[in-house]
């Protein structure tokens, strides 16, 4: 098993954040939102219920949280990222896809958030745990302001066992992409958690280890319901 090395936490140049947001990650954020959009559904109870808030943590340009709310008029979503530059695109990005009614924009640290305990009925992340250094304090930020019964859904990268599988992995989905792509998506893979530590993580925090699972070659997903008494 390679060690993980540790890229940048905070992508946070314009031209990082016009290249990650020009990345193709269609078929991945969709496959997401419809996994988010399954657990959204389990929780409502009733079609006249007030709309359920979602707290997206590290949302980059705002892709995902796009992609659920265009497919559900029921959802509002609390996107943060640290990433000044991430934001002013992903502020584009909803008013291109006229949802900043429903999507709101927050500069803030996963790593010590400023809501409320349960505050929200799910806490949501795509691709934001490879960058934290020890990101024991994320997971438990999640538990804290998740709502008693809600959930929480997370999809990573998956550090590969060699390097020799790292870049295969770089040359099977990113073959076609520009040099400083190619080398985000390299740098992102190194740095990210294999399934053991995540498991760890979720036992740490007094979560079920198996609520993480490999869910392809290269991500990882943690999908769970809280107990509703915390």
């Amino acid at each position: 098993m390679i060690p993980r090395q540790l890229e940048p936490e905070v992508m946070d140049t314009r031209a990082e954040a016009m290249d990650y947001n020009a990345m193709d990650h269609g078929a991945v954020n969709q496959a997401f939102a419809a996994e988010v959009l399954t657990l959204v559904t389990a929780r409502q109870t009733s079609d006249d219920q007030p709309p359920i808030t979602l707290l997206d943590l590290g949302t980059g340009t705002a892709l995902i949280p796009i992609a659920v709310c265009q497919q559900h008029s029921g959802i509002r979503v609390v996107a943060t990222d640290l990433a000044v530059e991430m934001l002013k695109i992903a502020a584009d990005n909803l008013l291109q896809a006229g949802l900043g009614q429903v999507i709101s924009l927050e500069r803030a640290d996963a790593k010590q958030l400023a809501c409320a305990d349960h505050s929200f009925e799910g806490v949501i992340s795509n691709s934001l745990i490879h960058h934290i250094p020890e990101p024991v304090s994320v997971f438990r930020e999640m538990v804290r302001v998740v709502k008693p019964g809600g959930f929480v859904f997370l999809r990573d990268l998956l550090r590969p066992d060699s390097l020799t599988e790292l870049e295969h992995l770089v040359e099977l989905y990113a073959g076609q992409a520009t040099p400083r792509q190619r080398q985000l998506f390299h740098d992102s893979l190194h740095a990210a958690l294999t399934l053991s530590e995540v498991r760890a993580l979720l036992k740490t925090c007094g979560l079920p280890p198996d609520a993480a699972r490999i869910t392809s070659d290269r991500h990882w997903t943690v999908s769970l319901i809280l107990p509703d008494t915390l």
